[in-house]
């Protein structure tokens, strides 16, 4: 059989690995593969490359994607007669996307059209629903917290509170994942559960019991009460660019305490560094459980795990569904913190 694979969304640390053992798996048995560049984009286009696990080897333990990605929607864009004209051409049997909820909405739609298509969950927000943990999760997780921690002491030493910015458009897993390894007093996510008010009164006590300067970790994609985040660009599946939210929360944070914070966005360095080994164990398990659905003539399902067991989830159940922090366990995970 001949597999595709694409990489789409935002990228993150472990996808070249999982294409490794993508090649790995499908040369061991006799089938072969290729991997269509930037994502949905090269599907259009016809842009593809020939994938071998001995030219994948010396792309191990690297950030990024050596296929590149990009936010292209066949569907909105109305190509989708492109995307299958190029599996056609390429004789491709099986295709395999990789990424979030857009690129998996694509994968459904595709599979709704008789394709056989097997989805795996990649992104450092982790809020892909049907599977415990997304790849790229764990290794940003690592990043963020060895940036954070490297910065603490010098807020100390200069009596500075500090604000850190965390990526999480939707759900907060990124950012309280940060704030319970790092010395953070207060952490607001896009679910709720803590206001700007109670960061704010978080932070005083911390100073007040520890004679020292205090940390918060926020979300990108918080909503502040009456604070209008109005004229943001939108991509091409219609997410709202959301990063710089800190800043606001500085100033404000500014005008109440009359302290002036220290800001810190960590933006894209979350989504590089060397894969950690969860991530590479996960890589290796998404990219052979894919292929065990395809082989047993799955399509239109999502490559999970579920209370460490594979699961295959219909895509049609993950699209437009964020997995969600629950409140509950959220306040719980809040105090934890310092």
């Amino acid at each position: 059989m001949k597999f595709a694979v694409l990489t789409g969304g935002g990228d993150s640390s472990g996808i070249n690995d999982f294409l490794y053992f993508l090649a790995q798996r499908l040369e061991r048995e006799g089938h072969s593969l290729i991997g269509f560049r930037r994502s949905w984009l090269g599907l259009v286009n016809n842009d593809a490359v020939e994938l071998g696990r001995k030219c994948l080897a010396q792309h191990r333990f690297t950030p990024g994607t050596i296929l590149g990605t990009e936010r292209k929607n066949p569907i909105k864009d109305g190509e989708m007669d492109k995307v299958l004209a190029s599996l056609e051409d390429r004789e491709v049997d099986v295709l395999i996307a990789m990424g979030g909820d857009d690129t998996l909405g694509v994968a459904n739609h595709l599979a709704g059209m008789g394709f056989t298509v097997v989805g795996v969950a990649q992104t450092i927000d982790d809020d892909v629903q049907g599977t415990d943990r997304s790849l790229g999760y764990y290794t940003a997780i690592y990043q963020g917290v060895r940036a954070v921690n490297s910065m603490v002491n010098s807020n100390v030493a200069h009596d500075r509170d500090m604000i850190v910015e965390i990526m999480g458009r939707d759900a907060g897993w990124l950012a309280l994942g940060v704030a319970v390894n790092t010395p953070a007093c207060a952490c607001m996510c896009p679910e709720g559960a803590m206001t700007f008010d109670e960061m704010v009164s978080a932070m005083e006590r911390y100073r007040r019991e520890n004679g020292q300067a205090a940390l918060a970790i926020v979300s990108e994609g918080i909503q502040l009460e009456g604070v209008e985040r109005a004229g943001l660009q939108r991509d091409a599946f219609g997410n709202i660019a959301y990063a710089g939210v800190s800043h606001i929360v500085g100033d404000l944070y500014k005008q109440r305490t009359g302290r002036n914070p220290r800001v810190q966005v960590m933006g894209y360095m979350l989504r590089g560094g060397t894969p950690v080994p969860q991530d590479v164990e996960l890589a290796a398990f998404y990219a052979n459980y894919a292929v065990d659905l395809a082989l047993a003539g799955q399509t239109g399902r999502l490559a999970g795990l579920q209370n460490g067991k594979p699961t295959a989830v219909p895509l049609s159940e993950v699209v437009g569904q964020k997995k969600l922090l629950d409140l509950a366990e959220l306040k719980e995970k809040l105090a934890l913190l310092a």
